[in-house]
């Protein structure tokens, strides 16, 4: 008997009767190389890996589990070369939202992107992604740790530890401290802010590429002038995080591009969604897109849409320029990858890929060269090439299934029918769910103003309970501290300044109002102080502005007791943000602030004034 049954196991073997994981039958698979599919074909997948293909012709092998596709279209799982999972895609300023990185995990695999490579990540970010992935289906991720930047540059705005290169010394440090972080790919800065601060120097720069290129990491460095580009291929980066999208690439851009085999990321979602958002409802039209994204950050973003900075509003207009500078790389051989810089307002984690490759296809990139963009040449981009973004024997088997062939339409590449990751079923259904009951942290959005009440003369006399608060550069990840008591009827404000961030240094107090106030029988505000080193702001908050660009002007220091009179018309609105005519119907707090800029050396750190009376006049 026991002989009988050897001999049955051994004729079993060597009839190759093994059971394969998953086999799924009659599927038309992508094929990068002739950016066609195949006919219907077997597709088998053992351990989380692609390991065989066959044409239907051929005898099956026997598999624990088969599917039928139908004669659907299979597509690699789609690579993101630029996301933010510490952000949540909402609009900064009072509306912010925040989102735990579960809910940008379930909407980039809700929409068949199965890769990711975050350029900043907070070490809370990359532990809660490293527990998830015990857990339950998660995208691959990919990170930089944190980036590279100058003193107070690009990067240190958003808190989190960025790493600010202060000499060329400093370099070793910061490049073991990366390194500790186990990082696949290294991301650098160059960004002056239009010209009006410094960046990494090109040695700097250099010192960084040579160190990425002996630890095999990538080398992003985040560009946005042509110049800069020139500067980051100089310096050895293998991947440049941005176009240049304002400004036509010269022959010796496009050369440098060809000789260095530096790839292009465009990131023209980044640039463009707001506008077309303002303009067309184009983000919020495409539900299909949105099904995983809660209904509050939905009502925050498209119930009421903002004018986009002036910033935004110039790059939108020379968007023809960015169209032209990806065909143009395209046709010189350049390695387009697709980048959404996802988390940025209007840009969603997960849709705001698919928004990247509509934005390719009308930048004139046929579907084909889009697919590989966002597959085989992404997964290049980052070292990935021998494993992720194609459907081969050996390749990890995360793909999608499309019922319309995406060559004759890249649109059809958003009309998900199934997503695999690893071989696995994701099951698309429960991912709306889980994010429907994952409420996004913030103010809520679009509040009723209402009418407003007629401005009291006296704002405040400090007779009674403080109303203020301590404000400081603290909640954006800044060192500067405020203090505020109430001593005798005084207002007494400390604050001390510490070091700038990109957005400068900054710390006051603020008072805001229960209700909007009705100012307009008055032609401006009124302030009895003593104190301060050096002059500081005042800024009035007006209902409509929500975002930072309040209306602001400079009060002088005083030793001496002072009463200063500032006309509503000679507050001018500060920064970059929304334009707003100024009214004082509807004004909603106001602040004292001590602030400088960015790359701006402290004269004096500490300050302190005292405030008798706030009034109109």
């Amino acid at each position: 008997m026991n002989t009988k049954l050897t001999t049955i196991a051994t004729l079993l073997m060597s009839l190759n009767l093994h059971a394969i994981d998953l086999r799924i039958d009659n599927v038309k698979i992508y094929q990068n190389e002739n950016q066609k599919f195949s006919e219907p074909s077997r597709l088998y997948i053992e351990n989380n890996k692609i390991i065989k293909l066959s044409p239907m012709d051929q005898a099956p092998k026997i598999a624990d589990k088969i599917i039928d596709a139908n004669a659907q279209y299979a597509v690699p799982g789609l690579i993101d070369l630029h996301v933010h999972l510490g952000a949540s895609g909402s609009n900064y300023g009072v509306e912010f939202q925040y989102l735990p990185v579960e809910s940008h995990f379930n909407s980039n695999l809700y929409l068949g992107i199965t890769n990711i490579v975050d350029l900043f990540s907070f070490d809370n970010t990359l532990s809660e992604a490293k527990s998830l992935s015990y857990q339950t289906i998660t995208p691959n991720l990919f990170y930089a740790g944190a980036l590279f930047t100058n003193p107070g540059g690009h990067g240190t705005q958003f808190g989190g530890a960025a790493l600010e290169v202060i000499s060329d010394e400093s370099i070793d440090t910061l490049w073991q401290e990366h390194i500790a972080k186990k990082p696949n790919v290294t991301k650098a800065v160059i960004e002056t802010f239009g010209g009006h601060g410094a960046s990494l120097t090109d040695n700097q720069l250099t010192q960084l590429g040579k160190r990425s290129k002996e630890a095999g990491l990538p080398y992003f460095v985040h560009v946005s002038t042509l110049q800069d580009g020139k500067r980051a291929i100089k310096a050895g980066a293998t991947a440049l995080a941005h176009g240049i999208n304002s400004e036509l690439i010269d022959d010796e851009f496009i050369q440098l591009m060809v000789d260095n085999k530096v790839a292009y990321i465009p990131t023209l979602a980044v640039y463009h969604n707001h506008n077309e958002e303002r303009e067309s409802k184009y983000v919020s039209s495409q539900t299909h897109l949105l099904k995983t994204v809660h209904n509050k950050l939905k009502h925050c973003l498209f119930t009421q849409v903002p004018e986009p900075t002036i910033w935004k509003n110039q790059v939108w207009k020379k968007r023809n320029i960015a169209y032209n500078n990806v065909i143009t790389l395209h046709k010189a051989g350049v390695v387009i990858g697709t980048g959404s810089d996802a988390g940025n307002p209007y840009t969603l984690h997960g849709a705001g890929l698919h928004n990247e490759i509509q934005a390719l296809s009308k930048a004139g990139l046929k579907p084909g060269h889009i697919i590989n963009a966002a597959t085989s040449e992404a997964a290049e981009v980052i070292n990935q090439e021998n494993i992720i973004g194609q459907l081969k024997p050996g390749f990890e088997a995360s793909f999608i299934l499309l019922a319309n062939n995406p060559i004759k339409d890249i649109s059809n590449l958003s009309a998900i029918n199934t997503v695999y990751k690893s071989g696995k079923l994701v099951n698309r259904p429960e991912l709306i769910t889980k994010n429907t009951a994952i409420a996004p942290q913030g103010e809520k959005c679009h509040t009723q103003v209402g009418t407003a009440n007629k401005a009291a003369k006296v704002i405040d006399d400090f007779k009674g309970e403080i109303k203020w608060q301590a404000i400081s550069d603290k909640m954006m990840g800044g060192q500067s501290s405020s203090q505020i008591n109430l001593v005798r009827d005084e207002l007494i404000i400390q604050t001390e300044l510490g070091k700038p961030t990109g957005f400068g240094a900054w710390a006051g107090t603020q008072l805001m109002f229960n209700k909007p106030i009705d100012a307009s029988d008055y032609q401006g505000i009124k302030v009895i102080f003593k104190g301060s080193d050096i002059p500081f702001g005042i800024s009035v908050y007006h209902s409509e502005v929500k975002d930072w660009d309040h209306f602001y002007t400079n009060i002088q220091p005083s030793t001496q007791w002072q009463t200063v009179e500032i006309p509503f018309n000679q507050l001018k609105q500060f920064g970059y943000g929304a334009k707003k005519q100024w009214s004082a119907k509807n004004l909603s707090g106001l602040s004292f602030v001590w602030r400088t800029m960015p790359n701006t050396k402290l004269s004096h750190k500490g300050n302190k004034i005292q405030v008798r009376e706030i009034s109109y006049f």
